[in-house]
């Protein structure tokens, strides 16, 4: 897949763009006014649906399915779980989007010419990162959190053969849970469950994603085939 020219511009927004949504919910701007959120969930929309633009029809199918079911999975791990509580409690508008957002660049990067050409080594070095990551996490700040996430991340890369999709998203992730925690929009429990212990953000909390990203392209996959089977039976007719 070749980028058009749109694409770049897309894949360079992303880091301001992801900045200004959670500066719009930071402690910073709710102390000033009462339409951070807002705000966000504007800019978040806007810029999903600019990706989704530039994106094929089956690539439009898998993002669209993943802001309910990102929805869910918030609901399910913030207000059931209470691993992690947003500033306002419950779940932002814009979150949903987001995450669509982190699978849509994600994407887009795992399809570059230039990662395609340095996959082997972009895999190594990101794996590399990773384990750093987790492993100084546990090991100074008893991160066990991360580390049971850790287990789960590394084995599901091995059963999907190490697709360096999951190893951008985690990066991308981590750069979103960075600036969120930093402002404040929102805080990781220190004591998950009562049991283990985790830092602000956890260095682990992108397996989480990758999971639901997991769980979203199989879902995609299987709307797809319906709908294919649907317009069979329509021409069949």
């Amino acid at each position: 897949m070749k980028f058009s020219c749109a694409s770049p511009l897309l894949l360079i927004g992303f880091w301001p763009l992801t900045a200004l949504v959670l500066f719009c919910d930071s402690q910073f701007v709710a102390q000033r006014s009462n339409y951070g959120q807002w705000i966000s969930a504007l800019l978040a929309l806007t810029f999903l649906l600019a990706l989704a633009s530039r994106m094929r029809p089956e690539r439009q199918l898998l993002i669209a399915l993943f802001v309910p079911l990102s929805a869910i999975g918030e609901g399910i791990f913030s207000l059931v779980f209470k691993l992690y509580g947003y500033r306002l409690g419950g779940v932002p508008v814009y979150v949903p989007f987001g995450h669509s957002i982190l699978l849509g660049i994600g994407l887009m990067l795992s399809d570059s010419a230039w990662i395609k050409a340095h996959e082997q080594r972009v895999r190594v070095a990101l794996i590399g990162f990773h384990a750093a990551l987790m492993g100084g996490a546990l090991l100074f700040f008893n991160d066990t959190l991360s580390a049971i996430l850790g287990v789960m991340f590394f084995t599901v890369l091995r059963r999907q053969r190490g697709r360096a999709l999951y190893l951008i998203i985690g990066v991308l992730v981590l750069y979103v849970e960075i600036l969120g925690t930093a402002w404040g929009c929102w805080v990781w429990q220190p004591s998950p469950f009562g049991l283990l212990h985790t830092t602000n953000p956890p260095t682990g909390a992108f397996a989480c994603y990758v999971l639901a990203d997991i769980i979203a392209m199989k879902c995609a996959a299987r709307v797809e085939i319906w709908l294919l089977r649907r317009r069979l039976l329509r021409l069949q007719d």
